[in-house]
């Protein structure tokens, strides 16, 4: 339904109906007055965003969200410091998919949040700001007690400045969690960054064979003559995705010192290693 269609009295209604004691009924009526460009029925949705009601103020951001005017943005901001678990971790969520620099400080403050559920999404929603003097904040948020929050975090450092915060990142192959470890080793791959190299070596030591191939990924991407030996010792890893993938990454360095151990890979017992071999063995004009 558009402008046009309707008329002053329904509208009127619409509007009566956004002050209503049921939030049913204001609710619905933000629903219906959403296509509305008309100046008063935009500033009654805004008010909407002090609703006390959590499923009306959701009605409402999900219809202002995308509307370029600033008092929505003023209004999300102040939303972060609501007493409403839903209504903050929501704002923050909002205010990063716009982008909205100008809310980045108050959003930073919210990695400090009781809630878990707000400090992933203040997280994340810097990461879509990709403000670099969020780097602090955010390198801060890798020692966050829970994994969903170190995992944003990574993600966001990667998104702003992957290489900056080598260090850190560094220390998070040791996380606790496998999926961190993992996601760690691949960011630190993506830096192409030799100063993470011997931090990475030790990773393919690691008890989870996911966080293994992420390791060989990551050598494979830094590349150089440093990594031939690291990749040679995971061509014997216990799980043939880790062979498969080092004997890949092997292929790719030219290095004729990979050529013998590629051959003897040849022999093993897993079909897609030696498919592997054959096709990094051809890059050499083995075959």
């Amino acid at each position: 339904m558009n402008d046009i269609q309707y008329t002053k009295k329904n509208m009127q209604q619409l509007i009566d109906d956004l002050d209503s004691s049921k939030w049913e009924d204001r609710a619905n009526a933000i629903f219906e007055l959403k296509d509305i460009s008309d100046k008063k029925v935009t500033k009654k949705l805004i008010d909407k965003l002090k609703d006390s009601n959590e499923k009306v103020w959701l009605s409402a951001a999900n219809v202002l969200r995308n509307r370029e005017d600033p008092r929505v943005v003023d209004s999300l901001i102040e939303s972060l410091n609501d007493n409403r678990e839903e209504v903050r971790w929501r704002s923050a969520y909002f205010l990063g998919e716009m982008g909205c620099s100008k809310a980045l400080k108050s959003i930073e403050l919210l990695l400090n949040d009781k809630s878990l559920d707000v400090r992933v999404n203040a997280a994340k929603a810097i990461g879509k700001i990709g403000n670099k003097g969020s780097i602090d904040a955010l390198i801060k948020a890798l020692e966050d007690k829970d994994v969903r929050v170190r995992k944003e975090a990574i993600t966001s450092l990667n998104s702003i400045s992957p290489k900056k915060p080598l260090k850190s990142v560094s220390k998070l192959l040791n996380d606790k969690d496998k999926k961190v470890r993992s996601l760690a080793a691949i960011i630190l791959g993506k830096t192409k960054s030799v100063d993470a190299f011997d931090d990475l070596i030790g990773t393919l030591d690691d008890k989870d064979h996911i966080v293994r191939v992420s390791a060989v990924y990551a050598l494979d991407k830094i590349g150089g003559d440093q990594s031939v030996k690291p990749l040679i010792k995971a061509l014997r890893d216990p799980h043939w995705e880790v062979r498969s993938d080092a004997a890949s990454a092997l292929g790719k360095t030219g290095s004729k010192e990979a050529v013998i151990p590629l051959m003897d890979a040849l022999k093993d017992e897993n079909n897609y290693v030696r498919r592997s071999a054959i096709k990094a063995l051809e890059k050499f004009n083995i075959f």
